[in-house]
């Protein structure tokens, strides 16, 4: 199904490998929350291809999501800076096509992956990036949580539809999925759980998507403690 949303309309579908117990893995973090580890997050390289990236014991998080949907504003209050930031964030939809590695600590590295859905990038680049992604999810043995961001500010999108319904043909089990709503903020109050119930039905999401924002902080703490019990 990825591949229906970046053109070619034939869907990928691999078993994912064995992988360790989160539970192993965690271990090797002590007593340190990922939270805390956040403060200590730093930028390991980018990588065109994720075949390239140094493996690690620790788990790691994949952040999802179209172009612009704020991964990188969000990466960036996650790691609580609001002045020195550990991600550059682009202003142009789809800038960013390379795969940016971090590690917080010894507890856990998080994969940002390019946005999907940028139209400008042409269907070659597009087909590229959806088998890189499939590859990635299929083979990378330390993923443990997969983070999909979305924009609820305009209502469902069919390229997230899109997304989620590979997720399912994928057969990746939702305890690892964590879905968020970000720009929050930009919502008035009292229109927010009506907006996020209405992505839920339409992604056919099992939990209501998390509402955050990178502007004010909302939802930070909650997301790292959701982060941390996917992990396990």
């Amino acid at each position: 199904m990825l591949a229906c949303w970046v053109a070619s309309g034939r869907v990928l579908s691999r078993s994912p490998v064995a992988r360790t117990p989160g539970s192993a893995l965690r271990c090797l973090a002590g007593a340190h929350t990922f939270e805390r580890a956040a403060e200590r997050i730093e930028f390991v390289g980018s990588f065109s291809n994720w075949t390239s990236m140094p493996a690690s014991r620790l788990p790691e998080i994949a952040l999802f999501g179209r172009s612009n949907v704020g991964k990188s504003s969000a990466l960036n209050c996650l790691a609580g800076r609001s002045r020195t930031k550990v991600a550059r964030v682009s202003k142009t939809p789809g800038c960013t096509t390379a795969i940016n590695l971090y590690r917080a600590g010894n507890v856990c590295t998080v994969c940002d992956l390019p946005g999907y859905g940028f139209a400008k990038r042409g269907k070659e680049l597009q087909e590229e990036w959806g088998r890189a992604i499939s590859d990635y999810v299929a083979e990378r043995e330390q993923l443990r949580v997969m983070v999909a961001f979305v924009d609820p500010r305009h209502g469902p999108k069919d390229n997230d539809a899109n997304f989620f319904a590979w997720l399912r043909d994928f057969k990746i089990k939702d305890a690892r999925l964590i879905t968020v709503a970000t720009k929050v903020d930009a919502l008035k109050p009292n229109e927010v759980e009506g907006r996020l119930l209405e992505l839920q039905a339409a992604y056919g999401l099992r939990e209501m998507p998390l509402p955050f924002s990178s502007v004010t902080g909302a939802g930070r703490s909650q997301l790292w403690r959701a982060i941390e019990g996917a992990a396990d």
